[in-house]
């Protein structure tokens, strides 16, 4: 489905599965990213995150590799002037994954031949949300859009979607727009691999129609 949604949605798509050994050759940073950077280089290459390459707090912290939440309110807090009791608020909100061995971001559609996905991830315009947005409804399907711009693309996106099951947006954190090429013009959304699979379903021709149109706007 990737190659799919990439003529949809553009490069910006990635393909993702949790902790399925994939024989495929698949990268292994040696050096530690952060969680959207790793998504951002997945647009053009295999990547996988374990606990030994992954460096950002707030991605270990989501992912259960670390899990004090006290000491990364107090980091994010200083480096944002935030007050800390709004931080630690706004973390209560944010899912923790449990299980966590790895993450194949990347995949392609080679590979998806081998497993399905667990989500995808895809950086796009607000008015392309707005027509996803709008067929979703069409099939009852109502999107989560947290409001806080912290751990935007490991937190508010993808454990939310992964844990949650459920189609999650953000608009990016500091982080994120500075680590993990998320353009001034773009957003983040996660869909899990059944609601993109029916979103195909139900509208084939005319969604690909109208989301073509609303980026080339």
């Amino acid at each position: 489905m990737i190659e799919n949604l990439k003529k949809i949605f553009g490069q910006k798509c990635t393909s993702i599965n949790v902790n399925f050994g994939l024989t495929e050759f698949i990268n292994i940073p040696t050096k530690q990213l952060k969680f959207c950077e790793a998504v951002n280089y997945s647009f053009n290459v295999p990547v996988k995150i374990t606990s030994e390459n992954l460096g950002c707090p707030g991605a270990r912290r989501c992912m259960s590799f670390d899990t004090s939440d006290s000491h990364l309110s107090k980091n994010i807090s200083e480096n944002n002037k935030i007050p800390i009791k709004f931080i630690r608020n706004v973390l209560y909100t944010i899912p923790k994954l449990n299980g966590i061995k790895f993450i194949n971001l990347g995949l392609t559609e080679y590979m998806e031949k081998e497993i399905h996905p667990d989500l995808y991830i895809i950086y796009i315009q607000p008015v392309v949300a707005t027509t996803i947005m709008h067929s979703l409804a069409k099939i009852k399907i109502t999107p989560s859009v947290p409001p806080y711009s912290l751990l935007s693309v490991c937190g508010n996106v993808f454990s939310n979607c992964y844990k949650n099951n459920v189609v999650s947006i953000s608009f990016g954190c500091p982080e994120s727009r500075k680590e993990g090429g998320i353009e001034n013009n773009e957003v983040v959304m996660a869909i899990p691999f059944q609601i993109a699979a029916e979103l195909f379903r139900n509208f084939p021709g005319s969604l690909f129609h109208q989301l073509s149109k609303s980026r080339m706007k």
